[in-house]
């Protein structure tokens, strides 16, 4: 599956629907593939086949486990960049009181157009076009608010400028900060990684289904129950990998960037 695909599903909420019916349709490929060899070649279930099913279900577990710890992992991380980009915007923002006086009301105001810029920044990201004008946009005001910092500082007395100056380096560290948390949003497992979960997920019901035809007994409870489980782990997975996209999101934390706005 592509990135673009994941970014469409996700958005629209289609993915666990996709799932679903991809998962149902393979089950209901491996009962009747599992009926015909069992009537037609009488084959019947051994145990080198539960073996077999054993490992296959073993590797789907292990893929699981591994990209839900990864996607987990980077979600609290993702987190605490924007509790990092917060403290960093409120320092620097503090630090104007070090620069002459008539210079602070114009760059005090710079300030809350980046903040009010980056508050709006990741709203429908969906739209990648639209998301990457919108960063430009951002970068565009820090040069400005940049610049203006580093004349206000210039202007400053001998005396008082290494004081000043010190604002310099607490906005860069702002800046890092931005730049840490939006390149970590890009931060993604290689996308073979998604297909052989997506396959491996598909397989483990196609195995299912064929269970239950070599039997010829089929358990529809438990089918629908393994189904809905790995497409709820997968939904689960994805969203936490891309948390602007569907159920899981960062609002909360994006609420302190406004709560800090309001401070302004």
């Amino acid at each position: 599956m592509s990135e673009s695909m994941r970014i469409h599903l996700l958005a629209s909420g289609l993915l666990p629907w996709v799932l679903l019916v991809g998962m149902l349709l393979m089950s209901e490929i491996g009962w009747r593939t599992g009926r015909y060899f069992s009537v037609s070649h009488q084959v019947s279930k051994a145990g080198a086949s539960d073996t077999f099913v054993a490992a296959i279900f073993g590797l789907l577990a292990l893929l699981i486990a591994f990209t839900f710890s990864g996607a987990s992992d980077r979600y609290d991380q993702r987190r605490g960049l924007i509790v990092k980009e917060l403290l960093t915007m409120g320092t620097a923002y503090m630090s104007v009181d070090r620069l002459n006086k008539e210079d602070q009301p114009g760059i005090r105001e710079l300030f809350k157009s980046y903040l009010d810029h980056r508050i709006t920044l990741y709203r429908n990201v969906g739209d990648t076009a639209a998301l990457e004008a919108k960063v430009q946009a951002q970068s565009a005001l820090a040069n400005q608010l940049w610049r203006a910092a580093v004349a206000s500082v210039e202007k400053t007395g001998d005396l008082q400028k290494l004081v000043a100056a010190q604002i310099l380096p607490e906005i860069s560290t702002m800046f890092d900060a931005f730049d840490e948390q939006r390149l970590a949003m890009k931060f993604h497992p290689p996308p073979i990684i998604w297909q052989a979960l997506m396959l491996l997920a598909l397989i483990g019901s196609l195995l299912s289904g064929y269970g239950m035809g070599i039997e010829q007994k089929r358990d529809w409870f438990l089918a629908l129950v393994f189904i809905v489980l790995m497409a709820g782990a997968v939904y689960v997975i994805l969203n936490l990998e891309f948390p602007r996209l569907g159920s899981i999101n960062l609002d909360e934390f994006e609420q302190e960037l406004i709560a800090l706005r309001k401070t302004m």
